[in-house]
């Protein structure tokens, strides 16, 4: 009876290890713009500012195609329209720059440089035309708006010159109300999905599924996605009732990396760290 008495308290400690479990099984979450966003900036943009020389203010406006690599570098060539002022012409374009996540604040940095050869008729006359422009914007932080890059808190949104032959240099402004719409799709939704092997360790396989720019012959019920495949491993410590996973990029969904925290029971994440698309998440 005295040996019975005390197993007892000794059954009872053990009782919450014995409870604690590892997820295992389909294990799924998401995020969106107003709780963690993460972008995939690949899409057309159109950017407006004003140019300013001797004269007055005249606009300056074009549009180019962006595409938001895996490591966070953004890019872009080709060739655009330009309205120049009051002439409409032609050029070739690059885009290179980069893209940082710090909290909850989404940056982009970027240069655009558009040359136009002799053939384009300026103020009369074939002429050649250079631009060199340096952008540095942010996501709007406001859910309740519609996703645009908006002017940081400091600092301007672009600085650039225009230099056209035979006419002269203009100094590139910002509008008063300077902003960037994100192409259709782009709301910084993303999700996580997993299938999890629990034996001595985790196992299994992850996909992250980024919302991305819908292509315009696309339906509008079915919006464009970034799917990056991985790989998952992991652990868990029953005395702490946690378990920790790592997914890691497989082949062409490198570098990307995710470190999850779950506590006992839970299917959606008390820690993330990791980085995805060149944007560092700590959540």
């Amino acid at each position: 009876m005295k040996n019975r008495l005390l197993f007892i308290p000794a059954l009872l400690l053990s009782l919450p290890l014995a409870l604690a479990q590892a997820p295992s099984g389909a294990v799924s979450f998401a995020f969106d713009r107003s709780t963690f966003p993460l972008w995939n900036f690949t899409g057309a943009y159109q950017f407006s500012q004003q140019m300013v020389g001797i004269g007055s203010l005249a606009p300056l406006s074009f549009q180019v195609f962006m595409t938001h690599d895996l490591a966070g570098r953004l890019s872009g060539t080709g060739t655009t329209i330009v309205t120049l002022g009051q002439e409409v012409v032609a050029a070739k374009y690059a885009l290179n720059g980069t893209v940082s996540l710090s909290g909850n604040a989404t940056r982009v940095a970027f240069t655009v440089t558009l040359a136009g050869g002799g053939l384009n008729l300026i103020a009369g006359q074939p002429r050649s035309y250079n631009i060199s422009l340096a952008y540095n914007l942010m996501v709007d932080p406001d859910p309740a708006n519609p996703p645009a890059w908006i002017a940081p808190a400091r600092g301007a949104p672009v600085r650039g010159i225009v230099e056209v032959s035979g006419v002269g240099t203009a100094t590139v402004i910002p509008d008063d109300d300077f902003a960037v719409a994100l192409p259709r799709g782009v709301d910084g939704g993303w999700s996580v999905n997993m299938d999890i092997l629990a034996l001595s360790r985790l196992g299994g396989t992850a996909t992250i599924v980024i919302d991305s720019s819908a292509s315009p012959d696309r339906a509008a019920y079915l919006p464009g996605t970034l799917t990056l495949y991985a790989n998952l491993a992991g652990t868990f410590k029953p005395t702490l009732a946690l378990s920790q996973v790592l997914l890691t990029g497989l082949r062409e969904s490198r570098p990307a990396s995710l470190q999850l925290t779950f506590a006992n029971g839970d299917t959606q994440p008390a820690r993330m760290v990791g980085r995805i698309l060149g944007q560092t998440v700590n959540y």
